[in-house]
C-alpha cells in the first residue's frame, strides 16, 4: 500500500472515494449506481491477497475489513446495500432506483437486497474464497446445492425487471452477483429460461453491463480457470 493511498484514507479528502476490488460483485454494484447517478467517483482498487484490507489505515475506516467501502466528505460507509441506498437517497434526482415514498415497492426492493446478501452472495463467496485465498482444488458440493437460489429468482421474475417495470437497485445488486455466479455454476436455460433472458436483456440494453460486469467476470473466470489448471 502506497503512502499516497494511506494518506487518502486517513484524511478522507476525496469527495467520494470507493475502495474495492475488480473481483467484487458488490463493489461493481456501487460503481454502477455511481455511474447512473453521474457521480464523480474515485475508485481505489485494493489487493486483498496482499491484505491491504487488514492494514491499520483501512481498519480505521472499516473495522469489518470488507469491501466495498466509500468515504464521502470524510465519512466512511461500508456494505454495498447501505452504500447504495445512501448514494441514491443523497444524490438521485428522482426515485426510479429506490423510491422514498412508495413503501411497498421499497419493501420489495429491500427483500431482494436481503436475499442477495444472505443467500445468493453468501453462497458465491463461500464458493470462491477457498479458490482465491486458500488453495482449494474443487468446489464443495454443498455450495453447488446452494445455487437453488436460481429457482427463487426464476419464480420472482414477472417481467423484464425484478421489481416493477423499470430498473431498480434490486436489479443492480442482484445482477452483479448473479452474472458472476453464472460463470461458476451456469444457469440452466431449460430450467430457468426467464433468468437467462433477464441477464441477456440487461447485457444488451444497459450500457454499463458489459464494462462493469461482463469484462470483470471474464477476468475472474480466467483466474479461476488458471487455479483449476494449476491444481489439476
Amino acid at each position: 500500500m502506497s503512502r499516497e493511498y494511506k494518506s487518502k484514507i486517513i484524511e478522507g479528502k476525496a469527495p467520494i472515494t470507493l475502495y474495492t476490488t475488480r473481483r467484487s460483485p458488490k463493489g461493481r454494484a456501487v460503481e454502477i449506481v455511481a455511474r447512473l447517478l453521474d457521480l464523480d467517483l474515485k475508485t481505489e482498487y485494493i489487493n486483498l491477497a496482499n491484505i491491504d484490507h487488514l492494514t491499520p489505515e483501512y481498519l480505521k475506516i472499516n473495522p469489518q475489513d470488507t469491501v466495498p467501502t466509500i468515504v464521502d466528505d470524510g465519512v466512511a460507509l461500508y456494505d454495498s446495500h447501505a452504500i447504495n441506498v445512501y448514494l441514491i437517497s443523497k444524490y438521485a434526482k428522482n426515485e426510479d432506483l429506490y423510491p422514498r415514498k412508495d413503501l411497498i415497492t421499497q419493501a420489495r426492493i429491500n427483500a431482494l437486497l436481503h436475499f442477495e446478501s444472505g443467500v445468493l452472495f453468501s453462497r458465491l463467496r463461500a464458493t470462491l474464497v477457498p479458490f482465491f485465498y486458500h488453495g482449494a482444488k474443487k468446489i464443495p458440493s454443498e455450495n453447488l446445492e446452494g445455487f437453488q437460489a436460481y429457482e427463487f429468482l426464476e419464480a420472482t421474475l414477472k417481467g423484464k425487471f425484478l421489481v416493477g417495470g423499470s430498473l431498480t437497485l434490486a436489479d443492480i445488486s442482484i445482477c452483479t452477483t448473479l452474472s458472476t455466479a453464472n460463470y461458476i455454476v451456469p444457469i440452466d436455460g431449460q430450467r430457468f429460461p426467464k433468468l437467462v433472458n433477464y441477464l441477456k436483456d440487461l447485457e444488451q440494453n444497459q450500457p454499463w453491463f458489459g464494462e462493469l460486469n461482463t469484462d470483470r467476470n471474464i477476468e475472474n473466470f480466467a483466474t479461476i480457470k488458471k487455479i483449476f489448471d494449476e491444481n489439476s
